[in-house]
């Protein structure tokens, strides 16, 4: 993500051949990011990310926050010492889940 380095306010406009605007929507889109940010990003040296990568980090992103949220039913069903079987769907869904997120970042770090 980018640094935040305040509000936008100024528009530039530049010239660009027809196979330089082709490259950069093909970049956009391939990016799942606007022209705009491309060449943000392009400008501080940035990573550009592939579409299925960022598709993938928003994956990681939903299995963290659903490990979390079992964590705190776990943690809850500790302290009030829930019944055993509440207990064991929960350790199941947090070993499902912890399933999804190894695989996410393999594929991930294949694709590096």
């Amino acid at each position: 993500m980018l640094e935040d380095v305040g509000e936008l306010r100024h528009r530039l406009t530049i010239r660009l051949a027809n196979a330089h605007v082709a490259q950069l929507s093909a970049l956009a889109e391939a990016s799942d990011l606007s022209r705009n940010e491309i060449m943000r990003r392009l400008l501080l040296s940035q990573q550009i990310p592939s579409a299925a990568e960022r598709r993938e980090i928003q994956q990681i992103l939903r299995v963290q926050k659903e490990q979390s949220r079992l964590g705190g039913l776990l943690k809850k069903a500790l302290t009030e010492r829930h019944e055993k079987a509440s207990l064991r769907q929960t350790l199941a869904e947090i070993e499902r889940n912890a399933v999804e997120l190894r695989r996410a970042v393999a594929y991930l770090v294949r694709s590096q």
